[in-house]
């Protein structure tokens, strides 16, 4: 795990699942220290999962061979960012399937954009960025 001088986290994983647990198990530890709710804990948790799993699913048979994630809690509010160096795609500009009837994926865009607060998509020179904040809900 490193912490960057802004007091976040950041992981270089490699494109697995151990890597991914790993993650997620460092991110949850990290968040929790940070003071962000279980909420936040969880959406935040399930977001970088689908990602991450799209990232090894469709990036990785293309070349993709890393991924990078940075996290920041402050005020009780979370920012994740994933960085990948895929071929370029815009998961908030893709068109999500339909939740009824039966598909082969295409779920985790809407995963993606209804877990998380806000979200920001570029590409890089050396490949994704896409950036996610979570914040409180009213329950």
């Amino acid at each position: 795990m490193t912490m960057p001088p802004d007091g976040g986290l950041r992981l270089r994983m490699e494109l697995d699942l151990h890597a991914l647990s790993a993650a997620q198990r460092q991110l949850g530890d990290f968040l929790a220290e940070a003071g962000c709710d279980a909420d936040i804990r969880f959406r935040a948790d399930l977001v970088l999962e689908e990602v991450v799993m799209n990232i090894i699913r469709h990036a990785a048979p293309q070349g993709a061979s890393r991924a990078v994630l940075g996290a920041l809690c402050r005020d009780g509010r979370a920012t994740l960012t994933v960085e990948d160096d895929g071929p370029e795609f815009d998961p908030l500009s893709a068109q999500p399937r339909p939740l009824a009837g039966e598909h082969d994926g295409g779920f985790g865009l809407h995963l993606i954009r209804r877990q998380s607060d806000a979200a920001h998509y570029a590409r890089t020179r050396s490949g994704n960025r896409l950036e996610l904040a979570f914040g409180p809900r009213q329950q």
